[in-house]
């Protein structure tokens, strides 16, 4: 995939190939993920070793969200400074986070660790994501963007297994010094490899200015409300199918285990397919059949689940089809607002966090209905993404942004 990218206004001062500095994100994205999504099939395991009950963890997972939403007044350092600035502070905030465990394992600092590493990985994310809008060509940049988030799948599927190995031979507190070592190679790779270079339009504004601006924008506004409806469209169902896989046909953890495999794999055919279609036919387009691609078979879950094979099937074509659509996202943020791209990317994974917590507010109060009524949920996200997307204008849009540093 990735020979497809094209450098924009390469100059000898580079270290990598822009390609190979998208391997690169992807490698440092994997890294982090292994962190972030190791509580979720884990669970029982943490609570357990920090002697506490599930509640008490869903407590800290509410806490992690909030970090997440945080990370918007963090990420415009990536328009004032560079965005290698931001890529380093997030990975210095995701390695204090990874390694507070490591000095003091208790449930305290597990609760800081996770939401410690959450907002390091969305600090990271943001920068990364305005670099590889300000030097890949628009047309190959889906792409790009695509690439970099097969990073997410991947450590799922490879990840899990290599800490649940180190778990049971070391303990519940083992991952963590494990990935703070992932994280500290990753900060020095950055360091090394990555160009420091000021963004394009570099803006002096400090953070509350930058966002006011921001959101006076009806493309910012409308795009930011696009990608929290599709990402509570996504945790609506994402929260409970482990729980409607067991109430309905009674499958254990290897078998969800199994489940998470079959989900791991769709995630990464959306993130590959997602980037490329989207430079191919155009970034609104993708995104209405990824939309559509979800609206039915969201619809459609609550039919085709009355056997344990369509279930699983009709899970893994509602991952692949958000993904799809989450991926060919990313490139029509990018260029919404450029003259405030890490700004914009910034309250854009904000958005992002606060549609977690939409979504795990909704899903357990509807599933008390029926998993039917999470489906519906979901067609309803998905509908007002549409809306949204709709108002979205992708022409360059004249922005007060770069005038009002001056003032």
């Amino acid at each position: 995939m990735y020979s497809q990218i094209d450098q924009l206004n390469p100059t000898p001062r580079d270290r990598l190939p822009i390609r190979f500095q998208v391997i690169l994100f992807a490698l440092v994205r994997f890294f982090i993920n292994v962190n972030t999504r190791m509580v979720y099939p884990f669970l029982n395991t943490f609570a357990s070793g920090l002697g506490v009950d599930l509640t008490a963890i869903g407590l800290a997972m509410t806490g992690r969200s909030i970090s997440g939403a945080l990370s918007l007044f963090l990420t415009p350092i990536a328009d004032r400074r560079s965005r290698k600035t931001g890529m380093l502070m997030g990975m210095a905030i995701f390695i204090v986070g990874s390694g507070v465990v490591a000095i003091w394992p208790s449930f305290f600092a597990f609760s800081i660790s996770i939401s410690l590493t959450f907002l390091g990985m969305f600090v990271y994310l943001s920068s990364t994501q305005a670099y590889i809008g300000d030097h890949v060509r628009f047309e190959r940049r889906g792409t790009a963007l695509g690439f970099v988030e097969i990073g997410w799948g991947t450590s799922f599927i490879l990840g899990m297994p290599v800490l649940g190995w180190i778990i049971d031979r070391y303990g519940w507190q083992a991952p963590f010094p494990f990935t703070a070592a992932l994280g500290t190679l990753a900060f020095l790779l950055i360091l090394v490899f990555i160009p420091n270079r000021k963004p394009p339009q570099a803006s002096d504004q400090n953070v509350l200015k930058a966002l006011g601006n921001l959101l006076k924008l009806p493309a910012a506004r409308y795009g930011l409300l696009m990608s929290l409806m599709l990402i509570s469209a996504n945790e609506v169902i994402n929260l409970v199918f482990g729980v409607w896989l067991e109430d309905s046909f009674g499958l254990k953890l290897a078998a969800l285990g199994a489940a998470s495999a079959v989900i791991g794999i769709s995630e990464i055919s959306g993130e590959s397919l997602g980037g490329i279609v989207s430079d191919k036919f155009g970034r609104k387009r993708t995104i209405i059949i990824g939309m559509a691609m979800m609206f039915t078979i969201s619809a459609a879950l609550p039919f085709i689940g009355g056997t344990e094979f369509g279930a699983l099937a009709g899970l893994f074509i509602f991952y692949l089809s958000y993904e799809f659509t989450f991926v060919s996202t990313l490139p029509l943020i990018t260029d919404l607002v450029p003259e405030a791209r890490g700004t914009m990317l910034g309250a854009n994974v904000a958005c992002l966090s606060l549609g977690r917590m939409i979504g795990n507010l909704v899903a357990p109060f509807v599933f008390q209905v029926g998993f039917w009524l999470n489906s519906l949920s979901a067609v309803t996200f998905i509908l007002l993404a549409f809306l949204a997307l709709m108002r979205v204008k992708t022409e360059k849009t004249p922005v007060p942004l770069a005038q009002n540093t001056t003032q």
